[in-house]
C-alpha cells in the first residue's frame, strides 16, 4: 500500500508543483492518475521512488515513510517505465531487461536467462533479444521497458504516461497487454497519463487532478462516469 499524507512539493523560487495532496494507493490495484499539464501528477509519481522529495508531508509504502529508505535501493525495488523507454541505447534489449537483477547481484547467465522469459511475457520475440533499442520499433522499446521494470519483481510498478508515444492502434495493444499481466501478477500500479480514455481503461481506481495536484473526482471508472465532476472530460 502506498499512502501520501499531505504532501506539498514547494520548488526553489516558490513554484507549488503539489498542494496538500492525500491519497491511499491500495496494493494490487492499479490506480490512475489523470490531469493535464500542471496538475503534479508526475511529480506524484516521482515522490513513491524519490526521484522527489516531498517538501512537507510524507509518503509511506507499508507504513514505512519513503525518507527513511535508502534512494537507490528503493529505486531498485521499484519498476519505473517512462514514456520513451528510457532504454539504454548502447546495451542489448537483453541487457537492457537484466540491468537491475545485475545490480542487486544476480549473476549475468541467470539475469539473460530471466529476461528472455520476461520477453515473452510482454508479448516480444526472443529472437529480437540480441537487437538494440533503435532496432525496435516504438511499441515494442515500450514492452521492453515493462519487461525491464518487471525485471526485479518489484510489489510497486510506476508508469509515467508509457504509452503516450505510439499511435492509438499500438497503444490499445500496450493497454491489453498491460491488462493481462496485471490480471496475472496483481502488481500495486500508479500510472500516469493525460488521457481521460486511458484512465478509464486502465484503473481500478481514477484520481482526476486539477493544478497542484487538487483532486477534482476520485472512484471508480464507472462512477465517475455515472456521477462526472463538472470538469471531468474525456479526451
Amino acid at each position: 500500500m502506498i499512502e501520501f499524507q499531505s504532501v506539498t512539493k514547494t520548488y526553489p523560487g516558490g513554484s507549488v508543483a503539489v498542494s496538500e495532496f492525500s491519497l491511499t494507493v491500495p496494493s494490487h490495484r492499479t490506480v490512475v492518475l489523470v490531469g493535464s499539464s500542471g496538475s503534479g501528477k508526475t511529480t506524484l509519481l516521482r515522490m513513491v521512488n524519490r526521484m522527489v522529495d516531498p517538501t512537507e508531508g510524507r509518503v509511506l509504502i507499508d507504513g514505512d515513510d519513503v525518507l527513511d529508505r535508502d534512494a537507490v535501493r528503493l529505486r531498485r525495488s521499484i519498476g519505473y517505465v517512462l514514456q520513451q523507454g528510457g532504454l539504454l541505447p548502447h546495451r542489448t534489449i537483453a541487457d537492457n531487461i537484466a540491468t537491475v537483477p545485475v545490480l542487486t547481484g544476480a549473476s549475468r547467465r541467470e539475469a539473460r536467462a530471466a529476461s528472455l522469459e520476461l520477453m515473452e511475457r510482454v508479448g516480444l520475440d526472443r529472437s529480437l533479444a540480441r537487437r538494440y533499442p533503435a532496432q525496435l520499433s516504438g511499441g515494442q522499446q515500450q514492452r521492453v521497458g515493462v519487461a525491464r521494470a518487471l525485471a526485479g519483481d518489484p510489489n510497486i510498478l510506476l508508469m509515467d504516461e508509457p504509452f503516450g508515444a505510439v499511435d492509438p492502434i499500438v497503444r490499445r495493444e500496450l493497454q491489453d497487454e498491460l491488462l493481462r499481466l496485471q490480471s496475472e501478477l496483481g502488481k500495486t500500479i500508479v500510472f500516469v497519463t493525460h488521457d481521460v480514455d486511458e484512465a478509464f481503461r486502465l484503473g481500478d481506481e481514477v484520481v482526476v487532478l486539477r493544478e497542484r495536484g487538487e483532486i477534482a473526482q476520485h472512484g471508480t471508472p464507472a462512477g465517475i462516469l455515472a456521477e462526472p465532476a463538472a470538469d471531468v472530460g474525456r479526451g
